[in-house]
């Protein structure tokens, strides 16, 4: 079910019931603009002190529209709080329709002298951009914000996407003393509603009759109080998964005129998504491409080749055109004439051309970790398109919209959950496991040599493959190589990098490697006759990315990983080891990682072997007690420092 599905489903003739409200807009007191600090969390730059949305169906002269009003008071402590005077709106469009706001107001509330001053936002200080192919975007900052202030907005939405209910958010990143949410729908339209996030609420439930309606309605409402701020940390796939709210789907319509069903279960989604046209006739419509395939493939290349050969072909001549979607955007042949198309385009083409020749391969059909993990039957919360192919048993995964890319190689937004294969020719509709990525592995060989002042310099070489590799060619081809370096000079202890060299990293195949000379004055303290140098030099590990007590969501690495360093330290030869640090041997529970650490001392050179192994792409979070303290005590051993006595 996509938004735009026909109006005429839902002919019915709505008015308003009236609106009431507990606190009233511009009503603001002068005990929330003194109040200094938000007393359950006194961290809190800023509180949403009252948030009440209100979703029911309306009516114009013409047509049934699903409209949300708005009312949010905020009160701004500090001036780390005042991000949260600017407001941003996303409204979503298709090529006919699209959302529109209105009856937008705006003040914000200082107290001076006692009295409470008003400052209106006026119309010139609000702006509209799109913002992507599917959203226009409304943002305006609030006007004479100071600390202590409180703002206070209301707007409405009007929606002719009736039968697409937005997701209830319910937890903001600032803590929220009381929130509102009521949603009301007309009998006989069966929305499934899933309840998300950590914090436990439960909907009040009650029938009210509209007798301009002579229909009654299902009134859902959700009142939380003292919600707790969602606090982002290092390594989250996509926080909204984790944000309190209510999700919302159709599953069916049944009234005296309708009786139509939706996405019962997955094999419905992949049914629904497959009798499009894009994916019954469009994808076998060889005659576009048959040509240039014919002179790129052979029938002594083994399928894999094959494979491999029309994936680059399509990476090489389509370019992405930044647009999300599952279904064509240009179609085939104009993606092919034109060179450029959305996600859609790009690989329900590969798809086509893998089945011109001989492969089996289907689209799979994904949510990207942007946009949020699908938790139950939706056709919806689908946003983009896979080719996925089979040869010999062996599953492979391909997205060629990126750069970088490689089979079985994705961008870290579509290893999310599952996909939802759509196999017309053999009438399969399913969910299908995305694999999970190989490790990416990356290894450092560091010779090196300090100096009696403590100037290190030396040479480093690292190699990468899998995904370490697919995360070097991305952040390498992000930018113009004096700046690339000047930022990994400033990563590693502000060291002085020459000689630079990186080979293969302009390609998505196979490993990247790199090579460059450094040089650090005070790469060792100097305290009277001795040196203090920490052997992992400027690779060790900066400070421990997971910072709460506590954590309720996973945590996502984006891929397994492994690290290797080799160390070697030519000391001056007047000096001796006093001390090194001792060897450890670290483990998460269940394989899940492991940390080494080894020296050797052999005549004037120190030798450190060092290994970093975190097994598991994504971890859950009863793993995270043990995660923060492996990665508190392997940055604490890796701070351990070499002490060199001068020979007098």
């Amino acid at each position: 079910m996509i938004k735009n599905i026909y109006l005429l489903l839902f002919i019915l003739s709505f008015t308003q019931v009236s609106f009431s409200q507990e606190i009233e807009f511009g009503e603001v007191s002068k005990e929330e603009l003194s109040e200094k600090f938000y007393e359950k969390d006194s961290s809190a730059n800023a509180v949403v002190l009252y948030k009440k949305t209100r979703t029911f169906y309306g009516a114009n002269a013409s047509s049934v529209e699903l409209v949300t009003e708005v009312h949010e008071r905020i009160k701004i402590y500090n001036k780390e709080g005042f991000d949260k005077a600017t407001v941003t709106v996303n409204l979503f469009k298709s090529r006919s329709s699209k959302e529109r706001i209105g009856k937008l107001k705006a003040y914000t509330y200082n107290l001076e002298n006692n009295k409470i001053i008003e400052t209106k936002l006026d119309k010139d200080q609000i702006f509209e951009n799109e913002y992507s192919y599917n959203y226009k975007q409304v943002k305006f900052t609030m006007p004479n914000v100071k600390e202590g202030s409180v703002i206070d907005i209301t707007y409405k939405i009007t929606s002719p996407f009736v039968l697409s209910i937005d997701e209830l958010r319910l937890q903001s990143d600032i803590p929220i003393k009381h929130i509102e949410a009521e949603v009301q729908t007309p009998d006989g339209y069966n929305f499934r509603t899933k309840t998300k996030g950590n914090i436990s609420f439960f909907p009040q439930r009650s029938r009210k009759r509209s007798s301009a309606l002579d229909r009654t309605m299902d009134i859902l409402n959700y009142t939380l109080n003292d919600v707790p701020a969602l606090k982002e940390e290092a390594f989250v796939d996509n926080i909204n998964n984790y944000r309190a709210g209510v999700m919302f789907e159709l599953i069916s319509i049944v009234t005296p005129s309708i009786n139509r069903y939706y996405a019962q279960n997955w094999g419905d989604v992949a049914k629904t998504i497959g009798s499009d046209d894009d994916y019954k006739n469009e994808l076998d419509k060889t005659n576009s491409f048959d040509d240039a395939l014919d002179a790129l493939i052979s029938d002594n290349q083994t399928e894999v080749d094959k494979m491999k050969s029309i994936f680059k072909y399509v990476k090489d001549n389509i370019q992405w055109n930044g647009i999300d979607g599952k279904y064509f955007y240009n179609g085939i042949r104009k993606t092919l004439k034109e060179k450029k198309g959305n996600v859609a385009d790009i690989n329900l083409t590969l798809v086509g051309m893998l089945r011109y020749a001989g492969i089996d391969a289907n689209p799979l059909i994904i949510s990207t970790k942007e946009n949020s993990i699908p938790f139950f039957p939706t056709v919806d919360r689908l946003n983009y398109v896979l080719a996925y192919a089979v040869i010999d048993e062996e599953q492979y995964f391909l997205d060629a919209t990126d750069e970088f890319s490689d089979v079985n190689v994705l961008p870290l937004k579509d290893y999310n959950w599952q996909g939802v294969l759509v196999d017309n020719n053999n009438m399969v509709w399913k969910k299908v496991a995305i694999r999970e990525p190989e490790a990416g592995i990356t290894q450092y060989m560091v010779n090196a040599s300090v100096s009696e002042d403590g100037v290190l310099e030396g040479n480093l070489m690292s190699r990468h493959t899998n995904h370490k590799a697919y995360s070097f060619r991305n952040n390498y081809n992000s930018e113009d190589l004096d700046a690339y370096l000047t930022e990994k000079e400033e990563g590693l202890e502000n060291i002085e990098i020459s000689n630079y060299k990186a080979q293969n990293a302009e390609t998505y195949e196979g490993f990247v490697s790199e090579t460059y000379d450094f040089y650090k004055e005070e790469g060792a303290d100097v305290i009277n006759d001795k040196l203090y140098i920490a052997p992992m030099l400027f690779l060790k590990s900066a400070e421990n990315p997971f910072k709460l007590d506590e954590r309720e969501y996973p945590i996502d690495f984006g891929y397994p990983l492994k690290e290797r360093y080799m160390v070697n330290i030519s000391i001056p030869e007047n000096y001796t080891v006093e001390s090194s640090p001792e060897p450890l041997i670290l483990k998460l529970p269940e394989n899940l990682g492991l940390f080494q650490l080894s020296n050797k001392i052999l005549g004037n050179k120190i030798q450190l072997s060092a290994s970093v192994e975190l097994n598991k792409a994504l971890m859950g979070p009863e793993t995270y007690v043990y995660l923060k303290e492996f990665f508190n005590q392997m940055i604490n051993k890796q701070k351990e420092q070499v002490v060199l006595t001068k020979v007098k």
